[in-house]
């Protein structure tokens, strides 16, 4: 009996043994080997390991984007040049076959450094998953798609005026139906990004609920650099809800120095709606938003705003082509209406690890903006070239 129970114990440890680590068999008397790791370092996949079973990868990497600006308007040449846009480092980690991931990342281009994200999500299970940190917070579909696979140099202006940014919060999150169906509900301070505590004492809450009725729909512009994909579509709506408590610079008249002046509380009330279509070599995506702002003092203040653009793989997988066209009124008792159409030639040399862009944008407003565009018509040329590791 005892013959018995000893070649047993040893039947159960081998077979355990090989199920865990999924090694080849090994001679009898050859000694126990455990789980080893796997070094990888490409442009495609960056630098990092991986264990044999998943159940620890860790990869680091940077985006880096370079760029020629020239803008004219009805003055002449207003401004050209050469900057570097982005550079961003960043260490992905995940853990526990995905259950546990982590994210870290900085940005090194602007004049001081900043923290963009520094997140951490535990999802046991695809219908449940909670992140914790500073990270996108969950309005329009083009603001969670990450910018490295974004299909223009930048967001819609549109998307940048209505949408909120990264924020430090809590988000609860997950997805039915094989990812047909998708939804987001998060709390945040509501102070933007890289700011700790919580300025305005109360919490700014986003949503997005998304239905892809045919599909899964990751958050990617660029499908098709995989190849031509079936047909899927992706409806999406979201909403924020923040009770801000606004404030502003102002001179002293006695002293000269600039001072911080409370403004009233306000409510400020977004809703955005967005569809999303990719199939064969085509994709599309349209977004519109409206906005309510409710001073406890003054009037009510009302905008709206929306975008669509397309693109096709006129190359597979090496040149593609795409438009976009925007129009939107932030303040409709103002004259601040935006018009804008684009125009987008890409030339991928490794997928979107290395590729070159070429737009063209119009652009009409009816008020010098706060980012430099002058009253008018301007004229906008940018090639941007993307190194991703």
């Amino acid at each position: 009996m005892s013959h018995r129970i000893r070649a047993l114990a040893s039947g159960l440890a081998s077979l355990a043994m090989a199920s865990s680590f999924a090694l080849p068999a090994a001679r009898a008397d050859a000694p126990a080997k455990s789980d080893t790791f796997v070094f990888h370092a490409s442009l495609a996949d960056g630098l990092g390991f991986r264990t044999e079973q998943d159940k620890f990868v860790l990869d680091a990497g940077v985006l880096s984007q370079m760029r020629f600006d020239a803008i004219s308007n009805s003055d002449g040449l207003a401004s050209d040049g050469f900057n570097v846009a982005v550079v961003r480092p960043y260490i992905r980690a995940r853990a526990f076959h995905d259950q546990v991931r982590f994210f870290v990342q900085p940005e090194l281009a602007t004049a001081t450094p900043k923290l963009l994200d520094l997140e951490i999500a535990w999802q046991p299970m695809p219908e449940l998953g909670i992140k914790v940190g500073q990270f996108l917070t969950p309005f329009s579909r083009a603001f969670f798609t990450p910018v490295p696979i974004l299909q223009f140099p930048d967001f819609s202006r549109v998307n940048e005026k209505f949408r909120a940014g990264r924020d430090t919060g809590m988000m609860l999150f997950g997805s039915t139906g094989k990812g047909r169906l998708e939804y987001y509900a998060g709390a945040f301070n509501g102070n933007g990004i890289d700011k700790g505590g919580n300025d305005d004492t109360s919490v700014m809450g986003i949503g997005r609920l998304a239905v892809n009725p045919v599909r899964a729909m990751p958050y990617d512009e660029t499908p098709s650099l995989r190849g031509a994909v079936p047909f899927g579509l992706s409806i999406g709506v979201n909403g924020i809800a923040d009770r801000a408590h606004p404030t502003k610079q102002q001179t002293d008249p006695a002293t000269g120095a600039q001072t911080t002046v409370a403004l009233p509380a306000e409510t400020r009330l977004t809703a955005g709606a967005d569809v999303f279509i990719a199939w064969d070599r085509f994709t599309f995506l349209a977004e519109a938003y409206a906005r309510q702002v409710q001073p406890d003092e003054g009037k009510r203040i009302q905008g709206f705003g929306g975008y669509a653009q397309a693109g096709y793989f006129v190359v597979p997988k090496r040149f593609e082509i795409a438009a976009r066209a925007g129009v939107m009124d932030p303040d409709t008792s103002k004259p601040d209406t935006e018009r804008s159409v684009e125009g987008l030639l890409n030339g991928y040399v490794v997928g979107n690890h290395l590729k070159m862009g070429l737009r063209y944008m119009w652009l009409r407003t009816d008020a010098k903006t706060a980012d430099g565009y002058a009253a008018g018509t301007n004229h906008k040329l940018t090639f941007q070239v993307q190194l991703w590791i």
